[in-house]
């Protein structure tokens, strides 16, 4: 039954993070242990793009000539994948930072319109990880692959340490302590990622690990305190802040 369970919750993240719809229904007499699962559901947002990139070169069988073109459509790609849930999320944030107070931030991240400083948030997040992106696929294709496993710890951390802003939303359904069996599937996932990313770059692979594991922690943490706790705008933005921190890093440390 709890291994039935786990898979449940695991399936529930993939659905709830990508354009995937598994067979899978949040129950009602129950709170998930889903966000323990999101590190999954990151690489395979990793893989979409790092699968299909794989593939191309072994078939022209040359390294990928238009870094710039790729990483252009890398971005369209995981925006597409995932429903555009993490970039709605950081424009929510950015216009509702600068709110009188955390309700009031809050309400101003709702509204389904985007304003100047939520645009002009997802426009720099967009143009920063397209200009690391171009560098990164020329040496470390794996960041492909892990870096979207790693940030969506963000959200993971967020449902674990923080509370709900509001008694209804996304913040208010994946805000739990984790059970062990989620415990042990995050620890996993988060073993697995950190073992890729130093495949072939052994300490900067592990800095940057461990670099990314206190982002994941901190950031969201940083980002619902503004917002009065924990939203899904909150773990939407600080996934796509943490992933382009670690881009940059992947970037210039190589």
């Amino acid at each position: 039954m709890s291994r039935d369970r786990s898979l449940r919750d695991l399936a529930l993240a993939v659905t709830q993070l990508t354009v995937l719809t598994l067979p899978v229904r949040w129950p009602d007499d129950e709170k998930p242990d889903v966000a323990s699962h999101y590190v999954w559901a990151g690489f395979v947002v990793g893989a979409a793009a790092y699968g299909p990139l794989k593939l191309v070169e072994l078939v022209s069988g040359s390294a990928n000539p238009y870094p710039g073109l790729i990483a252009a459509l890398v971005i369209a790609g995981w925006g597409a994948f995932t429903r555009l849930r993490h970039w709605d999320g950081l424009a929510g944030v950015g216009d509702g930072w600068f709110g009188v107070d955390p309700g009031a931030r809050r309400a101003i991240a709702s509204e389904s319109h985007v304003g100047a400083f939520g645009a002009m948030a997802v426009l720099l997040v967009a143009l920063i990880e397209y200009a690391a992106l171009t560098i990164i696929l020329e040496h470390h294709e794996m960041v492909l692959l892990v870096m979207p496993a790693f940030s969506r710890c963000a959200a993971t951390f967020a449902a674990w340490l923080g509370h709900p802003a509001k008694p209804t939303g996304l913040g208010a359904a994946v805000v739990r302590k984790p059970g062990v069996r989620g415990a042990i599937s995050a620890t996993l996932g988060m073993l697995v990622a950190t073992f890729l990313m130093t495949w072939g770059h052994h300490l900067h692979g592990l800095v940057q690990a461990l670099v990314a594991l206190v982002l994941a922690a901190i950031v969201p943490h940083l980002v619902a305190k503004r917002f009065g706790g924990v939203t899904g705008d909150v773990m939407g933005a600080s996934v796509l802040l943490v992933e382009t921190v670690l881009f940059v890093m992947a970037a210039v440390v190589g």
